[in-house]
């Protein structure tokens, strides 16, 4: 995930007297990988890149919370200036509230916590808020709408709010939507549900959330709005995740959902909501927060002893080297809530020790030992590797090509990026890219190696491996000639049929059937005393040409070889070599031979 950071934020939760440069450096050097630094005015961004399971580094705290632990390492005095998550509530928190009636599915959200804000003005937000906002590719909207932007980014927990008249007898009911339900979005976008995806209804059974992902058109706060229900939630991540990609509907909310947020964000995320809306709306929140949590808080503890970390890093820290990386992280020595669903085992622990000693600090060694041995000639990857030697030295290119297509022969996706690319292919084709580059080269010849998906009833694809080989070149006898010379290479004679496209020709080979069976065994043929007599003959093709060579090969066994020396029309030269092993031929010899080669000769 991509996240952008203004300096002057980050830096009212980190004191330090390191340079933005300095902290770029530092930062992807040990942990979020800064991408760019971008200057505004006299404002610095840090584009920073955060994999995938650092959901507690997609915000500004979250980033401020590494460097803590990062930038001592470079010499830089650092100290966090306030923590948001430890703070005294304004409020207090029950199971129920007068002012709302929930039930929530168990399995669908972790926490549920709510709150009433009464009498809120609605307005635009005051200049800082929304510089802040534009800083990180956000525009302000309004004073509510800004201060669930600005925390989300801030402290890594979306929040919601719903115009608190809008929802019909103040009822909540969160559950799993019905397949064909229909919920239109605060983008006016309507959706129709597939089914299973985590929603709220209300008193009315109207939909009015599509929880996690985005809120619904029909209870979002307006200028009008006087109540807002304030709405901060964990949900259970697969469900998100599912939704989101099956309606092809991303937001920042639902990148962070998917993650599998902790609930110990919630209540705090909740009392700095609070705070801005007294601040900035004028509202007087209700004294009784609901909060129902379907998750206990609890601890976790992962082990690693020195040894096991020391061994896989290859130095020697000693215990208090590792204690004071561990606890700049907020291991005490127990897994930081935080971290609860990132840390899991020993070795998690001990990449936490590397990235911050610094991976640049860690001794480089060669590999000792043996060098690998050649791949068996057994296996598929050295047969794969072996043609696509021969073909590269024949002149060809391999190529890469989508596995969906439009054509609707093969298996549908539920949910495809692209309607226009909806279907697993099965078969292979160079037809889009010889269309796309004919006219730019002289002539192409490519070739692919993938997989292609064969329909099962009830059940997945079967895979199979083929090989497409293409070339613009007309001459149909060069490009048969290749296949052939495939086949030596395999060691089998499979069968093949070249087909003639308007632009070029192909040939599609079935890999899983041929790779069986292939084999870099040759028979030897001692070379022979007697010499060959070698003659030329021309004959008229009027038939298929292995239908041709066959006939020829019947004559007689002592025509060993057969050569295509020129071809004029349907005329063909063919250089035939008669050949004995257990005598020299002579001319008395093959003079009853050319005779039947006449006679073939003129009946074609």
């Amino acid at each position: 995930m991509q996240i952008l950071i203004p300096d002057s934020w980050l830096r009212e939760y980190l004191q330090t007297d390191a340079k933005p440069k300095d902290i770029q450096k530092a930062l992807s050097l040990c942990g979020p990988s800064v991408e760019r630094l971008h200057q505004r005015g006299t404002e610095f961004i840090y584009d920073i890149e955060v994999t995938t399971n650092r959901v507690d580094m997609m915000s500004v705290y979250g980033i401020a919370r590494e460097a803590v632990a990062i930038l001592p390492r470079f010499n830089f005095q650092t100290k966090l200036l306030s923590d948001p998550f430890i703070t005294k509530l304004s409020f207090k928190t029950a199971n129920s509230v007068n002012y709302l009636t929930v039930k929530v599915d168990p399995n669908l959200c972790q926490r549920f916590s709510a709150i009433l804000i009464k009498n809120v003005s609605i307005k635009s937000s005051p200049d800082w808020l929304v510089k802040k906002l534009e800083l990180v590719g956000m525009r302000g909207l309004n004073n509510v709408i800004d201060i669930s932007n600005l925390l989300m980014h801030e402290l890594g927990q979306p929040i919601h709010t719903f115009d608190y008249d809008k929802i019909a007898s103040h009822t909540m009911v969160l559950r799993e939507s019905r397949a064909g339900e229909l919920l239109t979005t605060l983008d006016t976008k309507t959706h129709k549900l597939p089914g299973g995806d985590i929603v709220i209804e209300d008193g009315s059974k109207k939909l009015i959330d599509m929880c996690g992902i985005m809120g619904g058109l029909n209870s979002a706060v307006d200028e009008h709005t006087k109540n807002v229900l304030l709405f901060v939630q964990t949900y259970e991540p697969v469900h998100i995740r599912r939704t989101s990609m099956s309606l092809a509907h991303r937001t920042n909310a639902a990148v962070l959902f998917e993650k599998d947020l902790p609930i110990e964000s919630v209540l705090p995320t909740m009392e700095k909501s609070i705070q801005l809306f007294k601040q900035l709306t004028g509202g007087q929140p209700e004294p009784i927060t609901i909060d129902i949590l379907n998750e206990k808080p609890h601890s976790k503890t992962v082990t690693a002893s020195p040894d096991f970390i020391n061994s896989r890093l290859g130095i020697n820290l000693t215990v208090n080297e590792i204690n004071t990386i561990l606890s700049s992280l907020g291991f005490t020595p127990q897994v930081p809530w935080w971290r609860k669903n990132d840390i899991m085992i020993p070795e998690d622990i001990v990449e936490e020790v590397a990235r911050i000693y610094g991976y640049h600090n860690l001794p480089s060694q060669l590999m000792s030992g043996d060098l690998p041995t050649n791949r068996s000639n057994e296996s598929e990857f050295y047969w794969v590797s072996r043609i696509k030697s021969s073909l590269k030295y024949w002149g060809f290119t391999e190529t890469y090509t989508y596995s969906l297509t439009p054509i609707d022969t093969g298996l549908k996706l539920k949910n495809p990026l692209l309607s226009e690319w909806s279907y697993l292919r099965t078969s292979l084709s160079h037809s889009q890219v010889i269309s796309e580059n004919l006219g730019r080269v002289k002539e192409l010849n490519l070739f692919e190696i993938a997989n292609v998906y064969i329909p099962r009833k009830n059940d997945l694809p079967i895979e199979e491996l083929h090989l497409v080989i293409s070339t613009t070149n007309s001459d149909f006898l060069k490009f048969k000639g290749v296949i052939e010379a495939l086949q030596t290479e395999l060691g089998t004679n499979f069968q093949f049929e070249i087909a003639t496209h308007p632009t070029y020709l192909s040939c599609e080979i079935n890999l899983a059937k041929i790779l069986p069976i292939a084999t870099g065994l040759r028979k030897f043929t001692p070379i022979s005393k007697f010499s060959p007599i070698i003659e030329d003959i021309n004959v008229a093709l009027n038939t298929k040409y292995d239908t041709l060579i066959n006939q020829i090969k019947k004559i007689s066994p002592l025509i060993k070889q057969i050569d295509l020396i020129d071809k004029y029309g349907d005329k063909l030269t063919l250089r035939l070599s008669f050949h004995s092993d257990s005598k020299q031929l002579s001319s008395e010899d093959i003079a009853p031979l050319r005779k039947k080669l006449i006679s073939l000769s003129n009946q074609t």
